[in-house]
């Protein structure tokens, strides 16, 4: 899916496996996901795929997006996680139009990265689209269950 940013930037974000395809028994390593970023910004141009985020921790994204599209504040303005590579802001809200500012650090940013830099797409979002990519997500991470809860 892709994060249509200000000023033409773009983010995309793919699930493309579990970091441990074989292991489906340990509620933590059978659950994190190689997050494939395919970033277009201000800051720069760069791919990268690490895994990122638990299965657990796109349900959240998910939930955030799909509350912001029903206008309802999210309990935090910032949404982090485990592994601090990516996160999401909520820098502007109103009825009708959504700041977000998607922040990338750590193994999320380009190989070159400048320690002083902070790197990152703002997107400007409607319902709609909010809801888009909620229900994106969802595609997503639907190949990708949580596992390891036996």
């Amino acid at each position: 899916m892709i994060f249509k940013g200000i000023d033409n930037q773009t983010v995309e974000f793919k699930i493309t496996n579990y970091e441990f395809p074989e292991n489906t028994t340990c509620e933590y390593d059978s659950n994190w996901l190689l997050i494939y970023l395919n970033i277009n910004s201000k800051c720069g141009k760069w791919k990268t795929i690490d895994p990122a985020l638990l299965t657990e921790e796109v349900k959240e994204i998910i939930k955030w997006f799909e509350k912001l599209s029903n206008n309802i504040k999210p309990e935090s303005k910032r949404l982090t996680f485990i592994e601090p590579n990516i996160e999401f802001e909520l820098t502007k809200f109103n009825e009708s139009l959504k700041l977000v500012k998607i922040i990338f650090d750590l193994e999320s940013r380009p190989k070159n990265a400048d320690d002083k830099k902070e790197y990152y797409v703002e997107c400007e979002l409607n319902n709609i689209e909010l809801k888009t990519i909620s229900e994106n997500l969802e595609k997503e991470l639907n190949p990708f269950p949580t596992r390891g809860f036996e």
